[in-house]
């Protein structure tokens, strides 16, 4: 339940359709090219990019460890063509989901301030933040 709520509330937070009616995946919004779908016309589970919600979140994760980065303005980020073969191989071979990074390997538990309840407040902080700007 609370690994599902996490991912959940982590889809709402990096894969939302900006103001003007696209989703990025980070590498993509730094970049000025041509969309793969038209503003608010992704399928279900995909980006305006083509980008995949898990490879979106896959790359914000990797960026928390040090590997790429999610922040605007910094220059280092996953190419989609390491991030994508990367994450396919994670998912066939060891089954990997998001989160897998954030688990303890020992206890199986979230590592401090990363469970469902962290990624469910930021997502209320920002929605808040909207209202009030």
């Amino acid at each position: 339940m609370s690994w599902k709520a996490r991912t959940d509330a982590r889809i709402r937070l990096f894969c939302s359709l900006n103001r003007a009616g696209n989703a990025l995946c980070s590498w993509h919004d730094s970049r000025r090219e041509r969309r793969a779908y038209p503003p608010r016309m992704a399928p279900p589970g995909c980006l305006n990019c083509g980008c995949t919600y898990d490879e979106a979140l896959f790359e914000e994760s990797l960026s928390r460890h040090g590997v790429g980065s999610y922040h605007p303005g910094e220059t280092v980020r996953m190419d989609p063509a390491l991030r994508n073969p990367l994450l396919r191989l994670l998912q066939q071979r060891y089954g990997y989901r998001d989160g897998d990074f954030e688990r303890d390997p020992v206890t199986g538990e979230w590592v401090e301030g990363d469970g469902h309840l962290p990624w469910e407040q930021k997502l209320a902080a920002g929605a808040l933040s909207e209202r009030q700007g």
